[in-house]
C-alpha cells in the first residue's frame, strides 16, 4: 500500500446554525417589543380635575391589568408629585366622574355610577364612601351624573339619570363628616 491513500476531502462548514439563532433572537426582540407596546400603549390619564384653587389635581389613571383595562385614582399637588389613593378592582369599576368642596380639602371619585369616593387631597387618607344612588343590580340601571359639593362641602347634588335613556331627575344627599 501506498502512503498517498484516499484523504477524506475537507467539507465545508454549515451556517444554519447561526441562522436559527438569529431568527430566534429576532423573534424575541420582536415578542418583546410588541409586549412592551402593548403594556405602555394603553398607560393614560382619563379624567382630571383641579381643585378649585388650581393647587391640586386629582385624575383618574388607566393602564392594562391582568383582567383588561384598570383604573386607579391619584391625588396631589400636581401630576407629578401626586400619589395613588386606590386601584380600582378591574374593569367591573370604573370612576366616571371627580368633584372637589369649595375649599379644596376633600375630593370625590364617582364610581361606578353611584358611589362617592372621598379622599383628603393632601394625604391621600380615604374619608369614606357613600352610595349616592341605591344600585339595583350590576350594573345599576340608574346612574348619576355631574356630582357637585354644596358651598358647605355638607350635601352633594347630583343628576339621577337612567342608565340606558333620557329622563334625569335632580338628587340631594347629606354627607356626615
Amino acid at each position: 500500500m501506498s502512503a498517498e491513500g484516499n484523504l477524506p476531502t475537507e467539507r465545508p462548514r454549515q451556517r444554519g446554525g447561526a441562522a436559527v439563532a438569529a431568527i430566534i433572537a429576532a423573534f424575541v426582540v420582536a415578542s418583546a417589543a410588541f409586549a412592551a407596546g402593548w403594556f405602555l400603549g394603553a398607560r393614560r390619564t382619563v379624567l382630571r380635575v383641579d381643585s378649585p384653587a388650581a393647587n391640586a389635581v386629582a385624575f383618574v389613571f388607566e393602564a392594562r391589568c391582568a383582567a383588561g383595562l384598570c383604573q386607579s385614582l391619584w391625588v396631589g399637588k400636581d401630576v407629578k408629585s401626586a400619589k395613588r389613593v386606590e386601584t380600582l378592582t378591574g374593569p367591573g369599576e370604573q370612576a366616571g366622574d371627580i368633584a372637589w368642596t369649595q375649599d379644596g380639602k376633600r375630593v370625590g371619585f364617582l364610581v361606578n355610577g353611584y358611589q362617592l369616593r372621598l379622599f383628603d387631597p393632601i394625604t391621600g387618607a380615604p374619608l369614606g364612601a357613600l352610595a349616592i344612588i341605591d344600585p339595583d343590580g350590576f350594573p345599576s340601571s340608574r346612574i348619576a351624573r355631574g356630582v357637585t359639593f354644596s358651598a358647605n362641602g355638607a350635601a352633594v347634588t347630583f343628576d339621577d339619570c337612567p342608565r340606558d335613556h333620557s329622563g334625569c331627575k335632580a338628587g340631594f344627599l347629606g354627607i356626615k363628616y
